[in-house]
């Protein structure tokens, strides 16, 4: 039997008490994981913003050009 379905059985022969708590902890550990998500691209776009601020011209032109070469 997977997971979810053996987690389903389980919490289907809860009392409407223990339900309620496991649906709270549900919702918090969603919360914490899209937080989680979020400092992480966070974090992503700070170190991308400081590789680049050595970078002298324009990014995009330098990318257009590099194809223009290849074609």
């Amino acid at each position: 039997m997977k997971l979810k379905e053996q987690a389903i059985k389980k919490l289907d022969e809860l009392k409407p008490e223990a339900l309620s708590r496991v649906y709270d902890l549900i919702i918090e550990l969603k919360r914490t994981n899209q937080a989680k998500k979020s400092k992480t691209t966070a974090a992503d776009y700070i170190k991308t913003r400081e590789a680049l601020k050595q970078c002298k011209g324009s990014l995009s032109e330098n990318i257009i050009q590099e194809r223009e070469d290849r074609i």
